[in-house]
């Protein structure tokens, strides 16, 4: 996604883009239950299946592709559209009832749950949101700001997560200005547990400007989560805005 300097007279035009990598780790865990899917460089979704509950993998699956299948179809209407925060409601509703809905199927009846985290990146903005204890950050200047709380109690129980109750799930929302350099990582609670900030910070210092160099970022963050002791399905995705004259 490019956009155009609206100074059109300048004789050198600045040219500014999104650039993302994502990656995953098993760990010791039998299955991947964490998923990670985008759409073009708009959205970007992380769900991970909720432990102590069966089908981790399905809930984090069937979450995420409800998710992205809202994006596309629901930001079609104008009313939504105009109102990103309205616009992520919707989505984690019919993410929420995708997966509430599957434990009425065979083999389902013990219940099934995921934490989402969801990312729109705009022109000028960004607007996020999540339930359960998979994070979004915002890097911006060598601050790093936890867009969105983890709902989870002093034990890291779950709170709240898609699938656990059939209506009134809140997701935390936010909107930031997206400026160039500046960097916003979605990652689950396996990566975020076992880095510090400074292991953070690092890896946002020198993640590049380019896929290829986001890509060794991101592998580094999940090498630094395992390193540290993290035996958890693993997921990130860093995603940055870029500026480059033309």
């Amino acid at each position: 996604m490019k956009f155009v300097d609206p100074l059109a007279f300048k004789t050198k035009q600045s040219r500014e883009s999104v650039v993302f990598a994502g990656s995953q780790l098993q760990g010791d865990r039998p299955n991947q239950e964490d998923f990670f899917v985008n759409f073009k460089d708009e959205c970007f979704v992380v769900a991970d299946g909720a432990g102590g509950l069966p089908h981790g993998d399905v809930a984090a699956r069937l979450g995420s592709a409800t998710a992205l299948w809202a994006y596309k179809h629901v930001r079609e209407r104008p009313f939504y559209w105009a109102d990103k925060k309205l616009f992520l409601k919707r989505i984690f509703r019919s993410s929420n009832m995708a997966v509430w809905q599957k434990r009425r199927e065979y083999g389902f009846g013990a219940g099934l749950a995921a934490t989402l985290a969801v990312a729109i990146v705009g022109t000028q903005n960004i607007w996020v949101g999540s339930v359960g204890d998979s994070g979004i950050l915002l890097y911006r200047d060598g601050l790093i700001d936890l867009m969105t709380p983890a709902d989870a109690d002093e034990a890291g129980r779950l709170t709240n997560a898609l699938g656990l109750k059939r209506f009134g799930l809140v997701p935390h929302i936010a909107v930031e200005k997206f400026l160039p350099r500046d960097i916003l990582l979605l990652a689950t609670d396996g990566v975020l547990n076992y880095v510090s900030e400074d292991q953070l910070r690092a890896t946002f210092e020198v993640s590049g400007d380019t896929t290829d160099s986001l890509s060794t970022a991101v592998v580094h963050l999940l090498k630094t989560a395992e390193e540290n002791g993290s035996r958890d399905n693993m997921t990130a995705c860093l995603i940055k805005k870029i500026r480059s004259e033309a």
